[in-house]
């Protein structure tokens, strides 16, 4: 079908299409999709997820890069099945890192994500959507292994970092299932895994979010330097001042970041937010700070 017309899986747009049914229709059970769901799809390529959600009554609303993939879907798809799919040519990310004014226009009402996620959007977009309020509630996703790793990564270990930190805080984790590489078309040359996410009904207010995930660029600005360090080379003031700005026990002086579970992370970066210290600072963190 890709053949016919004329297209190809593209690397750049990390194209590794799912074709095991059995894996597909499992990824649509671990996600509860019913009738009268709305569902987000992002990286729909030519629609083999997108047929097992159609499938089970709900409306799917996709969002695909590669404009070559909506007309193989759309001959794919069965045509009873078409009124309920809303089907956008353009990226989900904007500038690479926070979500794009095509996919926010998708995300009110939608009870589910449910994708098999290019690997390098992973990252940006999962974080995005974490401190986004109106992303949906459960997200289904085929991501990396390693990427599965970061995001479920404990303190102290060597995944653990801001990503962790910020779905620690809002999400509850769980690795549904491994799948190896000879369940894709091109196969790619890692393992990946099917993660379940649901968004926790007890979570930061969207302020206290947006000064965390500020906060974390800086506090793993300099890994291997002890938090108060990399705090201090982030803001380019000296440690005492730091100090005075965050409320710290005098033997964490001398811990890195990553061995801070998340709840401390999140009340550190209120210290800082309130502080005159962190309000004179919060303009060093742009957008090429942001959550990898």
């Amino acid at each position: 079908m890709l053949t016919a017309h004329g297209v190809a899986p593209r690397r750049r747009h990390g194209q590794n299409f799912l074709l095991d049914n059995n894996l597909l229709a499992a990824i649509v059970r671990d996600a509860g999709v019913a009738a009268g769901d709305i569902v987000l799809e992002v990286g729909p390529g030519p629609g083999l997820l997108t047929r097992h959600l159609l499938a089970t009554g709900s409306e799917v609303r996709a969002i695909e890069i590669d404009p070559g993939m909506g007309p193989v879907a759309r001959d794919l798809i069965e045509e009873r099945f078409a009124a309920r799919l809303t089907w956008v040519d353009g990226d989900a990310l904007a500038g690479g890192r926070r979500l794009s004014e095509s996919l926010t226009k998708l995300l009110p009402g939608c009870r589910a994500l449910v994708a098999n996620l290019p690997y390098g959007i992973s990252a940006p977009l999962l974080g995005s959507l974490a401190l986004e309020p109106a992303a949906p509630d459960t997200w289904v996703v085929m991501i990396q292994k390693e990427m599965g790793a970061r995001l479920s990564a404990q303190p102290g270990t060597r995944d653990y970092g801001p990503l962790a930190v910020l779905m620690a805080q809002c999400t509850d984790i769980t690795v549904l299932r491994k799948v190896p590489p000879q369940s894709f078309w091109p196969r790619p040359k890692v393992d990946s895994v099917v993660v379940k996410l649901e968004r926790r009904d007890e979570q930061p207010a969207q302020e206290e979010l947006l000064a965390l995930q500020e906060f974390l660029a800086a506090a793993f600005h300099t890994r291997r330097k002890t938090l108060v360090n990399s705090l201090a080379e982030a803001w380019s003031e000296p440690a005492p001042e730091v100090l005075s700005s965050i409320k710290l026990e005098k033997s964490e002086e001398k811990w890195r970041a990553e061995v801070f579970p998340p709840v401390k992370l999140c009340a550190l970066a209120q210290d800082w937010a309130q502080s005159a210290l962190g309000e004179r600072h919060r303009p060093w963190v742009g957008p090429h700070h942001r959550l990898p």
